[in-house]
């Protein structure tokens, strides 16, 4: 009969551990995010590269020197660019990345002369098919000013 009150004992008091345990969590905030409603804090997330937009004249600043090309271990950016007429410097025309080969190593961006590369906050960029992992940087820019001659 001993045996089986100590078994009960044991189990009472693992019981009342467990409980302790969940108690003691009970009354800390949570740490879960309900994911479609509440987006995380990603301030300090290095996701894929993107284009830096440029304050004093809301563009980037890339003048296809290729350097991001040539250093980039993965092969997987593509660089065209043209000279605008009257301007010294190149403009980029095309600048595509294919993520899935990117491994985010940051090459590209520490080799940049004029730092218009950098890592964006974005975390969301799952996709179904391979095709849809290769994203044109110079997409949401539209046209580019300095080609078009709006500026000089």
């Amino acid at each position: 009969m001993t045996g089986v009150v100590w078994r009960v004992w044991t189990g009472a008091k693992s019981l009342v551990a467990g409980l302790g345990v969940t108690g003691r969590h009970l009354v800390r905030r949570p740490v879960t995010l309900l994911y479609p409603h509440q987006r995380p804090d990603a301030s300090r997330w290095n996701g894929p590269i993107d284009l830096k937009t440029f304050a004093a004249t809301l563009t980037h600043d890339c003048i296809a020197c290729n350097a991001c090309v040539r250093v980039c271990p993965s092969d997987c950016i593509a660089v065209d660019g043209r000279r605008p007429e009257g301007s010294k410097k190149m403009r980029a025309t095309k600048f595509l990345i294919d993520f899935s080969t990117c491994s985010l190593c940051g090459l590209c961006i520490d080799v940049c002369p004029t730092d218009t590369l950098e890592y964006s906050t974005r975390y969301d960029e799952a996709t179904y098919t391979r095709p849809d992992t290769v994203n044109d940087l110079l997409g949401p820019f539209g046209e580019d000013p300095y080609l078009s001659g709006k500026l000089q």
